[in-house]
């Protein structure tokens, strides 16, 4: 009876020797030889670097050894894992420069490294470009505490006082809240306030506009403060005028004790 293949048996069996066609590929891509380089003192800017710096193999498991080359002039080798080597950009003419390595299995087999190029460069370039960093944090800080300042002083040099009315209620934050030594009433520490020893802020009162040195004031403190404030804030009761009766019976006793 002749072999009869099915179109379906035909299509799979295709796929196979396709697939099986792969292996090769992928076993050759684990023979690739990888090169990493990593910081260890220095500079990294990008494809900039100066410093002291570790040139990293990785490949095969029957790696055996590694050459390591800048410019295709040798460098150094390693002869057992991790395959590594140390260099200093320093000892290199600034500008730009290829670093590969070269690698040998067990077997016999060279395996080289995708190029990796860098420009080296020198300290006098690293000090320029930290300095231009370090002036645009310090102008954006400055600019930061130049807002703070102008929030903190505005209030004072406008004349205007943002006190709360008496007895009304209050949220004193995450610092908590101070009492003036002024005017004795009580207000919610600033985030902007100045530092002025242990636990200690040198900051404004927002009822007086008074800057003084205060303490965080404890819950039981607040309390008797906005109660203080409160009572003080009561209007005196009006002194009721005397009828033409007790006005003439005052004088009366007034004048019990005149001296004749």
């Amino acid at each position: 009876m002749p072999f009869r293949c099915s179109p379906l048996r035909g299509l799979l069996f295709l796929i196979a020797l396709l697939c099986g066609s792969t292996f090769p590929a992928l076993a050759q891509e684990s023979d690739e030889l990888t090169l990493a380089i990593h910081r260890d003192f220095g500079y990294g800017g990008g494809s900039q670097i100066q410093g002291l710096f570790t040139l990293e193999a990785t490949g095969p498991s029957d790696l055996a050894s590694v050459t390591f080359m800048i410019d295709d002039i040798v460098i150094g080798e390693a002869t057992s894992p991790p395959f590594k080597l140390q260099f200093d950009t320093d000892k290199y003419p600034a500008g730009w420069h290829d670093l590969i390595a070269v690698g040998a299995t067990a077997e016999g087999r060279r395996l080289t490294s995708q190029t990796r190029r860098f420009e080296f460069v020198s300290p006098d370039f690293v000090w320029k470009q930290m300095s231009s960093i370090f002036a645009t944090v310090g102008g954006f800080v400055l600019a930061l505490m130049l807002i703070g300042m102008a929030i903190q002083f505005a209030p004072s040099l406008l004349g205007k006082k943002r006190g709360a009315p008496f007895g009304a209620a209050r949220n004193y934050g995450w610092l908590g809240g101070a009492i003036c030594p002024k005017c004795k009433r009580p207000f919610a520490i600033h985030w902007w306030s100045f530092n002025a020893g242990f636990f200690r802020k040198f900051d404004r009162c927002d009822h007086c506009g008074k800057w003084s040195i205060v303490s965080r004031a404890s819950r039981e403190q607040l309390a008797a403060a906005e109660a203080a404030e409160l009572a003080a804030s009561q209007p005196e009761p009006p002194i009721s005028e005397l009828s033409l009766e007790e006005k003439l019976k005052r004088q009366l006793d007034d004048s019990r004790y005149i001296d004749e």
